[in-house]
């Protein structure tokens, strides 16, 4: 799947059979999800998540539970890298009440990490990742050219997730209110 509304793809995902009917088979009749330590869950791609690639899908998710993820572990071209940074905020602390904030440990060891706010989810691919710090968080790296991921086109919504003030916002700033919001 390239980058864009994972969270109303994953809502029409759940309706359709052929994924609950796979899900039943594969996803629910599976092993646990082996578990990585980390300041957030940190589940391990385990060889039945590799039968969900079909639906685009890096990993398993029940499509019955209404109380789980906005979007599922996507498989996507071009998804925004990031590298873990010691001085940026923790991703949890971001998110807050708001969020959730979820990863996903590839064989070839990479991690992807889902972030979840206000309805709206973004994913990040951490290459060769050693194990996530408990203090840490993370910078994006993309080289921007030509085509930019559709989930980047809006800069604000961005900033937002990323817990930061978004561009354009300096009115905010000089009137001593303060943009800076879980999400």
């Amino acid at each position: 799947m390239e980058t864009g509304d994972g969270v109303l793809a994953w809502r029409v995902l759940r309706q359709v059979g052929d994924y609950a009917d796979a899900w039943a088979r594969h996803g629910a009749a599976g092993p646990a999800h082996e578990l990585e330590p980390g300041p957030f869950r940190i589940r391990v791609q385990g060889r039945a998540d590799l039968e969900a690639g079909r639906f685009e899908l890096l990993a398993w998710e029940d499509p019955f539970d209404a109380d789980g993820p906005a979007s599922p572990f996507w498989r996507q071209d071009g998804m925004l890298e990031a590298v873990v940074d010691p001085g940026a905020e923790p991703l949890a602390a971001i998110v807050g009440d708001d969020g959730a904030v979820e990863g996903l440990r590839l064989p070839d060891g990479d991690l992807v990490v889902k972030i979840e706010c206000c309805g709206a989810a973004l994913q990040v691919l951490l290459r060769d990742a050693a194990r996530f710090p408990d203090d840490a968080g993370i910078s994006v790296r993309h080289a921007f050219g030509l085509r930019m991921p559709h989930s980047m086109l809006r800069m604000l919504d961005f900033w937002n997730v990323a817990g930061r003030t978004g561009p354009g916002n300096g009115r905010a700033r000089r009137a001593g209110r303060s943009r800076r919001t879980a999400c």
